[in-house]
């Protein structure tokens, strides 16, 4: 789900292809020359090389690392996994398991480890989806010593961090400018956002696409502060009979998330925003409460199949709409929207 950015003020803005979408880095206007060649430098070769590392289908240190678990049974962690394994795990029960990066397997039988949208290949077939049901792969089968020598207990374990790559990219990216001496900017990997310090004195101030060419409302960022959200728009396939079946699978049942049309979190930790705003396009509806609860969501946002909004407290306080929407339900999960 893309973001439009909507700040008052003229900031610098350079866009590049990462992580098979768009990234962009805003500097306040006015900002040094030589340090935002500097910070879009340091930046980008950051990014860059997380590609190389994280890439879920095309050569990387996480192919190589499910590759050799493959063969083997066991393999040795990369540096470059460890955190994304480490920061994944207490996100697993917390979601009710609606978030796993156990899930590769199955993403790459249903054709999603892809960037060519629409796909149009056949669907697995259900059998196959019941018998992961029964026994869903996850990433609690993987088992890492403190040398990071790591064993499965299933042998067709692949991971996959689609979910939660950007929001720790986003993270580490903050890390990277800060390192130069970049203490404001508004970072955004494919429509996910993490802002440091302000805008010339002003909040940094991003929009959330509806999926259907319009803006729905947006929200004012203060440092630290992510925004991340999830759509069924960009990625998909198509049901036989049409329906349109989002990339976000279910880790629990393998079967796509059709509940929602949209999502969004607010959050300071973006790897918790990021994994979020996919668990709550899986738990739907029905389950927003929950999550919400589960995963202590001060902020969070939801738009349910038929065009209704679902928004805790914290949300509603600080989104502000562009258009109405009706409110199916709102959640009082606390007025702040994370705890640092």
């Amino acid at each position: 789900m893309g973001l439009v950015a909507c700040t008052p003020a003229a900031p610098s803005r350079d866009a590049w292809p990462v992580f098979g979408s768009t990234a962009e880095l805003q500097l306040p206007a006015g900002t040094d020359e030589t340090r935002r060649i500097e910070a879009l430098r340091a930046l980008g070769a950051h990014w860059q090389q997380r590609e190389r590392d994280w890439h879920a289908w095309e050569p990387s240190a996480l192919t190589t690392f499910n590759e050799a678990l493959a063969a083997r049974g066991e393999a040795a962690a990369p540096l470059a996994l460890q955190e994304l394994i480490t920061r994944s795990r207490p996100l697993v029960p917390s979601s009710g398991r609606a978030f796993d990066p156990g899930v590769g397997r199955l993403v790459a039988a249903w054709g999603f480890h892809t960037s060519s949208y629409p796909i149009r290949t056949p669907p697995p077939v259900d059998a196959a989806l019941v018998a992961w049901a029964a026994r869903p792969d996850s990433l609690d089968d993987l088992r890492c010593d403190a040398d990071w020598r790591c064993t499965s207990a299933t042998p067709a374990l692949q991971l996959d961090f689609n979910a939660m790559a950007e929001g720790l990219a986003l993270e580490e990216g903050a890390a990277t400018l800060r390192a130069i001496g970049v203490e404001h900017a508004l970072m955004n990997l494919g429509g996910d956002v993490l802002a440091l310090g302000d805008n010339q004195g002003a909040a940094w101030r991003v929009g959330l696409d509806d999926g259907e060419g319009g803006v729905l409302g947006g929200v004012a960022l203060h440092d630290g502060e992510a925004f991340m959200s999830s759509g069924r728009y960009a990625k998909y396939r198509e049901s036989p009979e049409g329906e349109r079946w989002p990339h976000i699978l279910d880790p629990r049942t393998g079967r796509p998330a059709v509940g929602a049309r949209l999502s969004a979190v607010l959050h300071p930790d973006p790897v918790v925003a990021d994994a979020a705003a996919t668990v709550l396009m899986v738990a739907g509806p029905e389950a927003f409460e929950r999550t919400v609860r589960g995963m202590a969501l001060g902020c969070a946002l939801l738009v349910d199949a038929k065009g209704r909004a679902w928004i805790t407290r914290g949300m509603a306080a600080r989104f502000q709409w562009e258009r109405s929407m009706p409110e199916a339900a709102r959640v009082d999960s606390g007025a702040d929207c994370g705890t640092r």
